[in-house]
Order: C-alpha cells, then sequence, then structure tokens
C-alpha cells in the first residue's frame, strides 16, 4: 500500500494517472499479452511547454533577449510584438551565438538559466519544471525506460540543463541544431557553431526523422503539448504493439497558463484517437516543485 501511494505522488488520483501506471505495469509483466522487453522500452517527451513552462515565450527566446540586452518577452508583448516560433527562434540563435565553441555556448545557456529569474513567477528558469513531469520521467526509468527529449529547442541549450533538471544526459537530448566545425584555438580541439540549420529543424514533421536519426527505433510512449508534438505522436501510435501517447494540456491561469492556441490540431486529433489528455489543472497536485 506505502508503494501504491508513493508511485507519481504530484498527480490526483483519476483516469490519467491510472492510465498511466497501467501500462507501465502492462509492459514489464513477462506473463502480459502487451509485455515488450526493456531494450525496447522507449519514451520521448517534448520540452517546451510539456516539460517546463513556455510562456511568455520559449526561454531560450528569453535567453537570446538576455544576451542582446534586449527588453524581456513581457516587456515585449506589452509593446504589441509576439514571441518567436521555433521557425524564428533557431535561426535567430544561430547567428547570434555564431562562433561560439560548444561549450561556451552550454556554459552561458546554463548560466543564464540558474541564475535569471523568471518575470512572472520570480524564480531562476530552470526551476519553472513540472513536478509532476519529473516523477513520470523517473517513475519510467524506474520500469527500465529509456527516456529521451525530442524537442523543437535547440539542442545544445536543453542539453546545458537536461540531466541537472530531469536526469536525462545529453546523449539522450534530441533537438534542432547548429552546424559545427572542428578547430585547434590555442592548440585545444574545439567544436565551433556555425550560422548554419541542421536540416530537417526537430519541429513538426521533423520530429520522427530526428527520433529515427538518434534513436533508431520507433518509442511505445510519447508525450507533448502542441502542434509541433503532432507527427511524434502520430509516429508513436503507429507503433506495432502497445503504446500510449499523452497531452499536456494548459488549462491552469492560477498555477501556470491557460491556452490551447497553438495545440488545436493536436487536441483534436487526441479526442479522434483516443489519446490521454492530461489536465494541469485537475491531474497536477502541484504545478511546480517549490509550491
Amino acid at each position: 500500500m506505502a508503494e501504491e501511494l508513493s508511485v507519481l505522488p504530484s498527480w490526483q488520483d483519476g483516469e490519467i494517472k491510472n492510465t498511466i501506471i497501467k501500462f507501465v505495469a502492462d509492459v514489464k509483466n513477462p506473463k502480459n499479452i502487451n509485455f515488450v522487453e526493456a531494450k525496447d522500452r522507449i519514451a520521448v517527451f517534448d520540452n517546451d511547454g510539456t516539460l517546463w513552462t513556455e510562456k511568455p515565450c520559449y526561454f531560450q527566446e528569453s535567453f537570446i533577449r538576455y544576451s542582446q540586452h534586449q527588453p524581456n518577452c513581457s516587456e515585449k508583448a506589452e509593446k504589441g510584438a509576439t514571441s518567436l516560433t521555433v521557425e524564428e527562434l533557431i535561426p535567430m540563435d544561430g547567428q547570434v551565438k555564431e562562433g561560439m565553441t560548444v561549450d561556451e555556448y552550454k556554459a552561458e545557456a546554463r548560466n543564464f538559466l540558474t541564475t535569471s529569474k523568471h518575470e512572472r513567477f520570480d524564480r531562476p528558469y530552470v526551476e519553472l519544471t513540472f513536478k509532476p513531469m519529473i516523477e513520470l520521467l523517473d517513475y519510467l526509468r524506474q520500469n527500465d525506460f529509456q527516456v529521451y527529449i525530442s524537442s523543437g529547442g535547440g539542442i545544445d541549450f536543453i542539453r546545458s540543463f537536461a540531466e541537472d533538471a530531469y536526469s536525462v544526459p545529453p546523449q539522450n537530448v534530441i533537438g534542432s541544431a547548429i552546424l559545427t566545425k572542428f578547430e585547434l584555438r590555442e592548440g585545444k580541439p574545439v567544436l565551433v557553431r556555425i550560422n548554419e540549420l541542421v536540416k530537417p529543424m526537430n519541429d513538426k514533421k521533423g520530429k520522427p526523422v530526428g527520433i529515427e536519426r538518434y534513436i533508431g527505433k520507433r518509442p511505445i510512449m510519447a508525450v507533448g503539448n502542441s502542434d509541433g508534438d503532432l507527427q511524434m505522436l502520430q509516429y508513436t501510435d503507429d507503433h506495432q504493439g502497445h503504446d500510449l501517447m499523452m497531452l499536456v494540456h494548459h488549462d491552469d491561469p492560477d498555477r501556470e497558463y491557460q491556452y490551447d492556441e497553438g495545440a488545436e490540431c493536436a487536441l483534436t486529433e487526441a479526442d479522434v484517437r483516443g489519446w490521454s489528455v492530461i489536465s494541469m489543472k485537475n491531474d497536477f497536485i502541484k504545478v511546480f516543485g517549490w509550491e
């Protein structure tokens, strides 16, 4: 009984929590018709809006604006400007940070995320991870899942913090990438960022491409929150065997944010295909670990 109570403690008891627990129990039980060998228990998660907050703009945009001494995203919105899309963000990141080594970029990103604070919550950006989702990542790993992040955001940006924040090592992070080149700088071998994109970007139709490129197997579980994750969910849903697709729905304006914009197609598809929709308002006992 105590063990049952300790499973996903920041999740409300109900359909979504039960679905997760049953799915995991089924795929790890050799006597169950839905058993999946540990080597094939692969789960992929989006990052922005799925594992941490993505408002008032992607935190990678906040990082770029900070490094360019530009107004933050809330001040930008007050002037009527919209946040950058992934398609706009990654090329800008490549341009602004061209010539930096990968290690320099990661160090700068990590410093920003741990020292700069979110304008609404007044907490370092790295503390804006969703506690229930962290518990889910841990729960899956405890049951021999290989957990990957597949994000439209920059791969170097996410790798700068993912191991500390999510216990996801760099080699398990898939993201949009900037080309690099090898150089010797003062006799030291380094990789230098070039202002050129690796195509396709790891968003929308590019996500299944990235999964095949980096993992080489189709996942049995995929979790996202927006239309940018739709193709990843569709790709996973076509897995030959037991699988689970989930969408995080932002419907809690008091503790986080409320919006459907940018997720309309994914929510419609979830309804048609019977994917699980996680209500932040109803399924999360806590949103953030510091609450």
